[in-house]
This record gives C-alpha cells, sequence and structure tokens, in this order.
C-alpha cells in the first residue's frame, strides 16, 4: 500500500529523510525517477541519506510502476517520492491499487526554463504544468496538498487553485 506520495524536485534529501520518513513510518522509500536510476553517483548519495531501518528502492517510472502492481508488495507500506506531480499522475494512471494522497513538497527548486511557477507555501513553487496535473488527480479522489514538513503550515487543493485562478 502507498501510504504518501511526495513530489519533491530534490527527490530524497534531508527533509524527506528525516521528517516524512518519521511521520510516514514506512518499510520502504520507492524513489520513481528516470535520471536517478541510471545515475549511480546520485542513487549512491540517496542511498546514504536513507534512515536505517527503511528499505529503500530507486527505480524508472516504469520499473516503479512493475514494483507497485506485483502482488508481493500489497502488504509493504511504501512512501513513494517523485520528481513532480507529472510523474505522480503517470504513475496513478498506470496502477492497479491507487493512491489516495499526494504531498507537494520543496517543489520548483530546480525551475524548469520555460515554466512559470506559482508560490503557494515557503520554498513551494508550483509549474502550471503540475497544477493542471494535481487538479486531475484531484478529480479522481486523491487528496492533493502542499507542504514542506509534517509540523509546518499546510496547503489544501482548495487553496492552491485559488493561486492560479
Amino acid at each position: 500500500m502507498i501510504a504518501l506520495v511526495r513530489a519533491d524536485d530534490r527527490l530524497l534529501h534531508g527533509l524527506v529523510a528525516v521528517s516524512w520518513t518519521s511521520d510516514v513510518a514506512p518499510e520502504t522509500i520507492l524513489i520513481a525517477n528516470d535520471a536517478a536510476a541510471k545515475d549511480t553517483f546520485l542513487s549512491n548519495t540517496m542511498k546514504m541519506a536513507k534512515p536505517a531501518g527503511v528499505k529503500m528502492g530507486i527505480k524508472s517510472i516504469e520499473g516503479a510502476v512493475k514494483a507497485l502492481n506485483n502482488p508481493i508488495n500489497d502488504g509493504k507500506k511504501i512512501f513513494l517520492v517523485v520528481e513532480s506531480v507529472i510523474d505522480a499522475e503517470s504513475i496513478f494512471n498506470q496502477l492497479n491499487n491507487k493512491f489516495n494522497r499526494l504531498n507537494i513538497g520543496t517543489a520548483g527548486v530546480k525551475k524548469q526554463p520555460g515554466q512559470e511557477y506559482r508560490p503557494t507555501l515557503p520554498q513551494v513553487h508550483v509549474s502550471r504544468a503540475d497544477y493542471e496535473a494535481a487538479e486531475r488527480l484531484d478529480a479522481q479522489g486523491v487528496k492533493v496538498f502542499a507542504q514542506v514538513t509534517p509540523t509546518r503550515e499546510k496547503m489544501d487543493f482548495a487553496e492552491i487553485k485559488k493561486v492560479f485562478a
């Protein structure tokens, strides 16, 4: 079962490794990112940041979908980390067992050229493309929210919509 999906363009870093992992208490952290799956240096760096006692996998988007759809993982509590809301939506659309919570984390740190970003919370800047993907996920019943850490201010999707109105 996917306990939480976090869209964070830095993937696994201190806030995710400590705050969110403590809050979610997963058995496994699954990083779903094509570039990270191919980059040994990045993968090894993230593995060093992984908290003790938690398993971690780093897979391509396609590999993550296969792993999540494998019945062997049905009983496992998984914290899925993706780079963007677009990636989260892509995975959602291919899953047998859908996730129901999406956290937009420290997004927009690595801004893509030509993309318009709007600030929602300090450290959270959402692109129009990610907003539109979040809107589609929200329409399918996913609880979408922006929050940097579990103890900081939380912005529900209704409030995010106002930023893009």
